[in-house]
């Protein structure tokens, strides 16, 4: 099975990619999900999150992630320390997983927001950034009322720019319009390149 590197900045649509692929036969997985359950199963980093981040980070065993987003997210150097601590652990279990599907048939399309600045290239056959503007993507962002405009910008300035994601990624899909066409676009990619080589 072969497998691609899915990753976009906030409000880019890469959620929305991912289930599009699903939709056209790819398997998926979301790289977030797995660094959630390290941060609520493995009794190490727990303790190291607990000590670098705070003790009510965690509340009767259930991480806390608005508390623990909201203090990771304070500045570069509060959110390197973070990474720091997942993404060794979060790189080993992909690889160990990825290389456990390559004799299946297929496509596997992972999602990570972090993948450039995480180094997960190695990772992967084929990396696949999707963007937008950024005027596009905080609007994107706003309307789904979860986080304050301030919050917003503050993790949009944390992210590696486009430009450089532009430069490391194998494709690009753009993502300025609307759903139909996007969803469009994603689809296109789908039966050109991943399709006809790895279907």
């Amino acid at each position: 099975m072969k497998n691609v590197g899915l990753t976009g900045g906030l409000g880019s649509g890469k959620s929305t990619a991912l289930k599009c692929f699903y939709e056209q036969g790819a398997n998926t997985l979301d790289a977030d999900d797995i660094a959630k359950n390290m941060l609520q199963s493995d009794p190490a980093l727990v303790a190291k999150v607990k000590e670098i981040f705070g003790e009510d980070c965690y509340d009767g065993g259930k991480l806390q992630t608005g508390i623990l987003a909201e203090r990771a997210f304070r500045s570069r150097k509060d959110q390197d320390r973070l990474n720091r601590l997942i993404h060794p652990g979060l790189k080993a279990q992909l690889k160990k997983y990825l290389e456990a599907c390559r004799p299946l048939k297929g496509v596997i399309i992972v999602e990570a927001a972090l993948l450039f600045e995480a180094g997960f290239e190695d990772v992967f056959d084929l990396t696949l950034l999707v963007t937008a503007d950024e005027a596009v993507r905080f609007r994107r962002a706003r309307s789904r009322g979860v986080l304050s405009e301030e919050d917003i910008r503050k993790r949009m300035a944390l992210q590696m720019p486009e430009s450089e994601k532009r430069r490391l990624a194998d494709h690009v899909i753009e993502n300025n319009g609307d759903e139909t066409g996007f969803r469009n676009a994603c689809k296109a990619f789908w039966e050109t390149v991943l399709s006809p080589e790895y279907a």
